[in-house]
């Protein structure tokens, strides 16, 4: 074989490889963070140089998860990577009559969006550094205008489905053209 017929198989191993990894894998927290504590969320600050890219993602997914078209939306999860068993896990979350994606984005117009970023620890030196990285992740939500539904307030509280309408959104500036992919991770129903 040669070698200009290899790098294309190279890449296309590579890209398989990094889609099957668990979503939840792919989230870095700041060394030294506990894992085991939960990951506190506040709106990401206006002013941030994230802030602009994970805003415009959100209505980009809030568009095409809210016309209800049926697997438009796996452009932004993964697309030709999104393992089967993703597909249909996230297919039965936006299509469940019980899940808040489909009661806050089926009206356009009527939802609210909020960016949230996590909240550092007292003296979160290490947070400083990621800010200057070229990727990070934020969490996008939408809330019906008229719900009285505050914002969560910890990632578990995103990830409960039946309550908010959420994604994890992972941006990279590290290439030519910045890229970003959404991660809809399994629902979670907090313990009351």
């Amino acid at each position: 074989m040669s070698e200009s017929g290899l790098m294309p198989r190279i890449l296309s191993a590579l890209l398989l490889a990094l889609a099957s990894v668990p979503a939840a894998a792919q989230l870095s927290l700041p060394p030294g963070e506990d894992a085991r504590v939960p990951s506190r969320l506040a709106p990401l600050d206006t002013e941030s140089r994230w802030y602009e890219r994970f805003d415009t993602a959100g209505q980009a997914l809030a568009l095409t998860l809210g016309d209800g078209a049926d697997g438009a939306w796996r452009q932004y999860f993964g697309g030709q990577w999104l393992a089967d068993a993703d597909r249909t896990r996230i297919a039965a979350l936006l299509g469940d009559e019980d899940m808040a994606f489909r009661r806050v984005l089926a009206k356009a117009d009527a939802y609210e969006q909020m960016v949230l970023g996590w909240v550092p620890p007292e003296g979160g030196e290490a947070y400083a550094a990621l800010a200057d990285r070229p990727e990070a992740d934020a969490v996008i939500c939408w809330r019906a205008l008229d719900s009285g539904t505050g914002w969560p307030t910890t990632l578990a509280e995103a990830e409960d489905r039946a309550r908010h309408a959420c994604v994890r959104v992972s941006y990279s500036t590290r290439f030519d053209a910045p890229q970003w992919r959404a991660f809809l991770d399994a629902a979670t129903v907090p313990a009351d």
